[in-house]
């Protein structure tokens, strides 16, 4: 039996599975363009395979920018 992962504040989330885990945990994302956040943190609601799109109907493009789980600490 395998153990239920679970994505970790400050996690990078890269992966197919990670950003399925991260809408299915309802996990808050922090999302950067060369060091620089470009958006307020929110929930993930879907991805394909160039885009993300966000709670808020935003759509990111996956391969310019870069996700992480927010911080434990984060408003």
């Amino acid at each position: 039996m395998s153990q239920v992962k679970q994505i970790k504040p400050e996690q990078p989330i890269v992966t197919d599975k990670e950003f399925e885990l991260a809408i299915k945990e309802k996990t808050l994302v922090n999302i950067f363009q060369n060091d620089m956040q470009i958006r307020p943190i929110a929930t993930i609601s879907g991805y394909s395979p160039d885009t993300i799109r966000m709670s808020d109907g935003s759509v990111i493009h996956r391969n310019a920018n870069s996700f992480f789980a927010a911080a434990n600490k984060a408003r």
